[in-house]
């Protein structure tokens, strides 16, 4: 069974934005497999609840390979109910109703992992929401890779949300997503397309 291990304020501008802080560890929530949604030729993102604020955040996902090591990267959406996460917040709940519903974890194509920077990029109607260098993560891959082993042990397959940068915002019925990853070279290798119903 894969692990979906999810890293929170991992961009000190996120951070910012959502009125956090950012950790000296990081810190991760799980979501289950039940939430994986393959966009990479195209899907349909059934939103929780319409009466709900939800939002997309936008990361790199890493995959895991037998070695525990980074083997292959894809751009991802963790689609957020923002309403139910803030109430979980709160009251002293776990997030899960808030992070882990079906749809909520949305993959773009699995590509050949490669040391470096990556670009990422997500457009919502045609206008770009967010958009930056990985190299702007707090916490680097290495980083995080290394805590989860500490802490909790990894398996291969494990997939690894690793952040959302600044630019959050709601995603309504009728829209449509994309959103890519652009290797070290500059090169857009993974793409996802996703409308919203």
């Amino acid at each position: 069974m894969t692990a979906i291990w999810c890293v929170f304020r991992n961009y000190a501008a996120h951070a910012i934005e959502i009125g956090g802080d950012v950790t000296g560890v990081p810190r991760f929530f799980l979501k289950p497999a039940s939430s994986l949604l393959d966009a990479s030729n195209g899907a349909i993102i059934q939103l929780p609840d319409q009466n709900d604020l939800v939002q997309h955040e936008l990361e790199m996902v890493v995959r895991l390979g037998t070695t525990l090591e980074s083997e292959a990267v894809c751009v991802g959406i963790d689609v957020t109910n923002r309403t139910r996460q803030m109430r979980a917040k709160r009251k002293g709940w776990p997030w899960l109703e808030g992070k882990g519903f079906p749809d909520s974890a949305v993959l773009g194509n699995w590509v050949p992992w490669q040391d470096g920077d990556y670009q990422i990029a997500l457009v919502v109607d045609g206008v770009t929401r967010q958009e930056c260098s990985t190299s702007e993560m707090v916490h680097p891959v290495e980083s995080l890779l290394e805590t989860l082993q500490s802490y909790y042990g990894l398996s291969p397959g494990d997939l690894i949300f690793t952040g959302t940068p600044e630019g959050v915002g709601a995603l309504e019925p009728g829209q449509s997503v994309e959103a890519t990853l652009s290797n070290p070279k500059g090169k857009v290798c993974s793409e996802l397309h996703a409308t919203i119903r």
